[in-house]
């Protein structure tokens, strides 16, 4: 089989030949490759996608041979009045760094800057050495009253772009072993995060969750708008929202005063064009189970099992229901085993959750949530065995 065939088996319920294996391996590869540590197999690959397909695992683009450093992670921001500009601090890089959400070429550190008919905002993105991450260092709403007028503008100033040029340069590179998935728009509480940060996000919801509700009206106006606009230009399947899903900033009443009117029209637009609706998670997910099943997501990106997480896997078909697709299995917790031990016990345990999750084919080996730059080869080597012996 190929790895499209095998990733559509997950998807639809079929048996496939073995179980699909399609690991992130974005933060792995770039922060090897910062790091001159990529392995002498990989020599020639250039993406993490090419190292998948070295591997022969299923490929499932998520971040990778998407656009970045235009505003917003992995999507193609465009605004009609607004005007953005972005400087650069810090020593110029060797090679460019890439991150799951920016592209430094002339800095380690990324400095925004949006000029709206009500004001200019500000955000700073830096990339730091030890984790070959980047973080958001300051972020666009400093001042809920004063900048209100110029964030209200930027949410309903902007607009995204479908690229389809690159969407088909990416799906011919990849060929049958797996597909592009096209990253949408986060959901309205993560734009609050990435616009005033998690913590005062919190605060600014309980103060004025009314005013932020006409923001989120707008944000997910826009995001069906855009997805129609994919399901029309491309043939794309597969749509993943990196919304960073937990249960610490996403509780279950949350769905209720915020997301339903988001997630759920979301998916039906998705469906009714026979396309699949993932979203990426991150940490706790088990008190949602309920909330992903009202959501008609079908499938949760990188689901955590213990100790890291608190969602054993086999559980999720039972409480969420037998159709839900279970994307993960691979956790720091077995990534960054340094034994010599360490690929043994990566057998044992695959081979362990292949047996508590038999039969039910809604199941792709992946990583939870992604995979530690720290993570050895042979690992990784023995995750893609343990897939292939399945």
């Amino acid at each position: 089989m190929t790895g499209q065939e095998r990733i559509l088996c997950a998807m639809r319920g079929e048996t496939p030949d073995r179980i699909p294996w399609a690991p992130n391996l974005n933060q792995w590869f770039y922060g090897n490759k910062f790091n001159n540590t990529l392995p002498d197999d990989l020599d020639g690959c250039t993406t993490p996608t090419e190292a998948i397909q070295w591997l022969g695992g299923e490929v499932l683009t998520r971040w990778d041979g998407q656009i970045k450093g235009r505003g917003f992670p992995g999507l193609h921001t465009q605004f009609s009045t607004c005007r953005l500009s972005l400087e650069y601090e810090g020593e110029a890089p060797e090679e460019k760094l890439i991150t799951a959400f920016n592209e430094y070429t002339e800095g380690t550190k990324i400095h925004r800057k949006l000029e709206t008919p009500h004001g200019t905002l500000s955000q700073t993105w830096r990339f730091t050495e030890e984790s070959c991450a980047d973080f958001e260092e300051a972020f666009w709403w400093k001042d809920f009253e004063k900048d209100y007028p110029a964030i209200r503008t930027f949410i309903e100033d902007r607009h995204y772009g479908c690229d389809t040029t690159e969407y088909d340069q990416t799906k011919k590179q990849i060929g049958d072993s797996g597909f592009v998935m096209q990253e949408l728009p986060e959901n309205p509480l993560k734009m609050l995060h990435w616009l005033c940060g998690p913590e005062r996000a919190i605060y600014l919801l309980i103060d004025h969750g009314p005013k932020l509700k006409e923001l989120f009206d707008i944000h997910t106006r826009k995001t069906l708008e855009f997805t129609e606009q994919l399901l029309e230009k491309t043939d794309t399947k597969f749509f993943i929202s990196n919304d960073n899903l937990d249960a610490m900033l996403f509780p279950p009443y949350y769905f209720d005063e915020y997301l339903y009117d988001h997630y759920i029209p979301l998916a039906d637009l998705i469906h009714s064009k026979g396309g699949y609706f993932w979203v990426h998670s991150c940490g706790n997910n088990l008190k949602l189970a309920k909330c992903i099943k009202k959501c008609k997501i079908d499938c949760m990106e990188g689901l955590t099992h213990p100790p890291l997480g608190d969602f054993p896997l086999h559980e999720a078909h039972e409480r969420i229901g037998p159709d839900f697709v279970v994307d993960g299995g691979n956790s720091c917790h077995e990534q960054e085993l340094f034994d010599e031990d360490g690929p043994q016990k990566i057998r044992d345990f695959s081979k362990n959750l292949f047996k508590q999750i038999a039969g039910n084919p809604h199941f792709i080996f992946a990583s939870s949530c992604n995979t530690s730059p720290r993570t050895p080869w042979q690992n990784i080597l023995a995750m893609r065995d343990a897939a292939a012996n399945s």
